[in-house]
């Protein structure tokens, strides 16, 4: 019974995760959308990448390259 119980913890606390992850992820691209918007209207282009995803994007290399480099990833 304590197993199950432990499992259903970890499941919701993994579900609580993936919602919160996602609605920064929704408000980033959001706010980044809002932000790079022409504001004569459309170019012929088309709208530019969100700076907000660029913003995330950029802190994942970092913790990449930081988790490689101290050894917390890739096993040495």
């Amino acid at each position: 019974m304590g197993r199950l119980f432990l499992f259903a913890l970890f499941l919701g606390v993994i579900v609580a995760i993936v919602v919160i992850l996602g609605s920064i992820w929704n408000s980033t691209v959001d706010h980044g959308r809002r932000a790079l918007k022409p504001v004569l209207g459309p170019t012929k282009d088309g709208m530019m990448a969100p700076n907000g995803l660029q913003k995330v994007a950029y802190v994942a290399l970092i913790a990449l390259l930081f988790g490689t480099t101290s050894g917390l990833l890739g096993g040495m």
